[in-house]
């Protein structure tokens, strides 16, 4: 598709560089101006060949940014393509500019053969279901009070040591550890050194009222490598004179569960501290150690949504957690070459999905592909929303099993 043709006035193409986006990108976020080292590192990981914005007589009035992701999935790893910034002037609203948008992204990365799938993080749920994005990780938020803090797990023996430093000072241990957590469950993108830099970036305009970012390491006393991290900061409160200040986990993340516990322990044992704020995925291991889980009030909320840009190559792509043969009939009129009835037929090692004219085991779109592209959500419960259609009895039950990945998807990294 030529991307460059005008519609309605606009002209869609990509641009030179991040200046291009960053007043529009300020504006729709209200009116916010970035600080120099935020706007550098944001325009440090912009791909600007790969993005595309909407322009009109020399003036920028829409845009999308595109970022090559390599994020964990079922089975492995796959090349994604990350959305994020699609952001329209509030005087060109309502012209049909993020359809536009997304649209062109979408049959470019398709006429291209690009990423089979894409995602991104959205500030209003409601959008993106028009455009075929499924609901595909959830976080939960837990707030544990200190008088809740007991855990059940046993110390480690021998005991781990915890040391508080600069996250500075912790970049190569923080790498180590995440990446190892990366295929341990789907939904993690990989980071380079820039998206590290910008997982870290401690300034002090965004803290909200909180002190500075600092790092906490979990490892053993005999100099072998860190063996877990948490990023956290505190803001000050105060009840009646006394201090209860508020912890809040940005990142935390363990090679196993001794190092995992050790950090919690801490966490809940900082002195002052109040209550332990923390986005976590639903079937984090905390919930399992508080001896009273009803204590940290979890609330759940969704987090990352992705489409496949190509069924064909998406389904291919992924792991399986059961041998199945399904025909599912697709409907996706935003990508119409995804349209029609697919063979998904999976193996103990890989997985081939192709057009076929045989009948319909499954009736869905390609927002409820999204939903389980990753493995967190059911496909028994979108079929009992309706939004799922079971045409052959135990298609249903067999598909569910298959996509269903354990433990639950969560995305770490806002783009």
């Amino acid at each position: 598709m030529d991307q460059s043709r005008r519609v309605d006035g606009y002209d869609f193409r990509a641009p030179d560089s991040w200046d291009q986006f960053a007043d529009v990108v300020a504006l729709a976020y209200g009116g916010y101006e970035a600080v120099p080292e935020y706007r550098k590192i944001i325009g440090d990981i912009f791909e600007p060949k790969r993005s595309l914005l909407a322009h009109r007589a020399g003036e920028t009035c829409a845009t999308l940014a595109l970022y090559s992701l390599d994020m964990s999935v079922p089975g492995g790893r796959q090349p994604i393509a990350g959305i994020g910034y699609v952001t329209v002037d509030p005087t060109h609203r309502r012209r049909g500019l993020m359809r536009g948008l997304i649209r062109r992204t979408l049959a470019g990365l398709h006429d291209r053969g690009e990423e089979a799938v894409a995602a991104l993080h959205t500030t209003e749920p409601a959008i993106y279901g028009r455009f075929g994005f499924g609901s595909a990780t959830r976080a939960v938020r837990i707030q544990i009070p200190r008088s809740s803090s007991e855990l059940t797990a046993p110390p480690a023996d021998p005991p781990l040591s915890v040391r508080v430093l600069d996250p500075a000072r912790c970049g190569a241990d923080i790498t180590r550890i995440y990446e190892h957590a990366i295929d341990r469950r789907p939904g993690m993108p990989r980071r380079d050194g820039t998206w590290m830099r910008r997982a870290v970036l401690d300034l002090p305009e965004r803290r909200g009222g909180a002190g500075r970012l600092l790092c906490m390491l979990a490892g053993a006393d005999d100099g072998e490598p860190a063996r877990g991290y948490a990023l956290y900061s505190l803001t000050a409160r105060w009840e009646n004179s006394y201090p209860r200040y508020e912890v809040h986990v940005r990142e935390l993340f363990a090679n196993d569960p001794a190092a995992y516990a050790s950090l919690w322990r801490a966490l809940l044992d900082i002195d002052l501290g109040g209550t332990v704020i923390a986005d976590r995925p639903v079937d984090d291991a905390i919930l399992a150690l508080l001896d009273d889980p009803r204590s940290a009030a979890p609330v759940a909320r969704d987090q990352l949504y992705t489409r496949p840009v190509d069924v064909e190559r998406a389904l291919a792509g992924r792991g399986y957690g059961a041998e199945v043969d399904l025909v599912l009939d697709v409907a996706d009129p935003i990508c119409p070459w995804n349209e029609g009835r697919w063979r998904l037929r999976t193996g103990t090692h890989e997985a081939e999905c192709a057009r076929t004219s045989a009948p319909a085991d499954l009736a869905l779109t390609v927002r409820e592909l999204g939903a389980v592209y990753l493995g967190g959500t059911s496909l028994t419960q979108l079929a009992a929303a309706g939004r799922v259609v079971e045409h052959r009895s135990g298609a249903l039950r067999a598909a569910t099993r298959a996509f269903h990945h354990d433990p639950a998807p969560y995305c770490p990294t806002v783009f």
